[in-house]
């Protein structure tokens, strides 16, 4: 796992894809799906996301989360450069990640109207720092974990997330 911009290493059966800072990785369906490259993901190689990228920084992008596994509002954030979590991050990426979030999660609360956004990072089925930020509905009774484990799972139309893409990035760009 490439952990330091400036000196990227190779694991078994993986190849450099992308060039200098972000040294994406051939065996990496993030880096893959950044380079506009089939991953073999049903979740990624789906058309592209709706609305596009909401907020595309230096180090960080933000796009809606796959459509069959959230609901309307869900953000994933996600590092330009492949990198696996906090620890591996620099200290530039690391205040830039704190901006993102700072203006983000305001934005989706007022967005998608909840009073609460979960975070989720796992990093377990690709191993490139990627940040889910869930909307918390105001209805039901189900919380933290429960309700990121729901099943059925959380799910959005692609004309609901695109709207609601939309509506995030101009309360972003407002801020």
């Amino acid at each position: 796992m490439s952990t330091h911009p400036g000196a990227p290493s190779s694991s078994e059966g993986s190849v450099e894809i992308g060039p200098p800072p972000f040294y994406h990785r051939s065996d990496c369906n993030i880096c893959r799906h950044q380079d506009g490259l089939k991953t073999g993901s049903g979740r990624l190689d789906a058309p592209p996301l709706p609305g596009g990228y909401i907020v595309e920084g230096e180090h960080f992008l933000a796009e809606h989360a796959p459509l069959m596994a959230s609901s309307a509002g869900t953000v994933i954030v996600e590092a330009r450069r492949h990198l696996l979590d906090f620890g591996e991050m620099t200290p530039t990426e690391s205040a830039e990640l704190g901006s993102v979030l700072h203006r983000l999660v305001p934005a989706i609360k007022a967005a998608t109207d909840v009073v609460r956004v979960y975070y989720l990072a796992v990093m377990e089925h690709s191993p490139h720092f990627h940040l889910w930020l869930v909307p918390k509905k105001n209805e039901g009774e189900l919380r933290g974990v429960d309700y990121l484990a729901q099943q059925p799972p959380l799910t959005a139309s692609r004309s609901e997330a695109e709207a609601m893409s939309q509506k995030i990035r101009a309360e972003f760009d407002a801020s």
